[in-house]
């Protein structure tokens, strides 16, 4: 999964971005998911570098752990987004994750969303992926 953070009210080459990107990758890592941080090249007209997050969801509880650590990221600042993407090419599916206080059946909705998952995950009890949009393709 790529996760592509942002913040709006932060340039991406701005030093407090670069923080808050490393962070959540920091947080990712604590909880034994296997995340690392892609920097890329300014899209054109825009300053700064942007940041994608490779993100490994394998095991027992991924799903989970995942859930808890881009949940209080997100509910840090009332500013910050995710975009979830999976897949590429006509198999691509991405989610946009966007809202403050936003609960945990919600955040874990739209990780199941963007791995193409309506039901359970991880042996969960079934947190569907009720009321969202389907994915985009893209």
């Amino acid at each position: 999964m790529v996760l592509t953070p942002e913040d709006t009210s932060l340039e991406p080459g701005d030093w407090q971005w670069g923080e808050q990107s490393r962070l959540l990758v920091r947080l990712l890592q604590a909880y034994d998911l296997d995340a690392r941080q892609r920097v890329l090249p300014p899209e054109s007209g825009e300053k700064g570098l942007a940041t994608e997050i490779i993100l490994v969801l394998s095991g027992s509880g991924a799903v989970g752990a995942a859930t808890t650590v881009l949940l209080t990221w997100l509910n840090a600042r009332s500013t910050r987004r995710l975009t979830l993407t999976v897949g590429s090419g006509a198999d691509r599916r991405t989610v946009k994750v966007v809202g403050e206080g936003l609960s945990d059946s919600s955040m874990r909705a739209a990780l199941l969303a963007a791995l193409g998952h309506q039901d359970m995950a991880d042996g969960a009890d079934g947190d569907a992926a009720e009321g969202l949009q389907p994915a985009e393709e893209q």
